[in-house]
């Protein structure tokens, strides 16, 4: 269930959203609006604690509020308005939101698709004043699969018939792609095609050492080919 929540601000924020990049970038300090080619952006994070008198929420996830009343939160507002328990949103952090470290938002501009977090409750400081602790997650991020890449391609087309276009586009483009073996086969065979081997050094053809000798250059241009 989401709990990640990103609104833009006018005011000084950490983070952005590039118009062109399109991912959230984590500045050193809070910056003005307009400085960039993007917009301020706040991360605030909730949960399904009751809201009492002084707490903020959001309410369908775009609306910012503060309950300022004495009496109970109206229980058939829960499913659409949920307490704010982190926030980079300093205005909050002043009046006593928990602010997100630097761990989570350095984390979070490498993984700006992520919209749900593990939350737990800290009790190590006290029972009473606890602070709450992000779980970062250490699996790495699901890789797009071509099905969900041409759907995404798909609806940026207004008239809707990129999609298979895209895949068998990828298909093709995958087919002219060689192996490592593929690779290696027509570097040796480069090599030993010359007459006198590489820099003069070996005689082509028929030398039994010309993949000894060479196979550590060709596992080095691999690597870097590959990086």
């Amino acid at each position: 269930m989401k709990n990640i929540h990103l609104l833009p601000t006018d005011k000084p924020s950490r983070l952005y959203k590039h118009n062109e990049l399109g991912f959230k970038l984590l500045a050193p300090m809070p910056h003005e609006i307009g400085q960039y080619n993007g917009s301020n952006q706040n991360i605030y994070i909730t949960n399904d604690e009751e809201i009492k008198e002084g707490d903020w929420f959001l309410e369908n996830s775009t609306k910012l509020l503060k309950w300022k009343m004495t009496y109970s939160f109206p229980s058939e507002m829960n499913d659409i308005c949920k307490k704010i328990i982190l926030t980079t949103d300093q205005d909050l952090i002043k009046d006593g939101v928990q602010a997100i470290d630097d761990n989570f938002l350095e984390w979070f501009v490498k993984n700006p698709s992520c919209e749900e977090v593990e939350v737990e409750i800290d009790y190590s400081k006290s029972v009473i004043n606890y602070s709450y602790k992000i779980i970062i997650s250490k699996d790495e991020p699901k890789q797009e699969t071509l099905e969900e890449a041409a759907e995404k391609y798909e609806n940026k087309d207004q008239h809707k018939r990129s999609k298979l276009d895209f895949i068998e586009g990828a298909k093709w483009q995958q087919a002219r792609m060689y192996s490592e073996e593929d690779l290696r086969e027509a570097y040796f065979s480069a090599i030993k095609s010359t007459g006198e081997g590489w820099n003069g050094e070996y005689t082509g053809g028929n030398n039994p050492n010309i993949e000894e000798v060479f196979g550590v250059e060709f596992e080095n241009w691999f690597k870097h080919k590959n990086k």
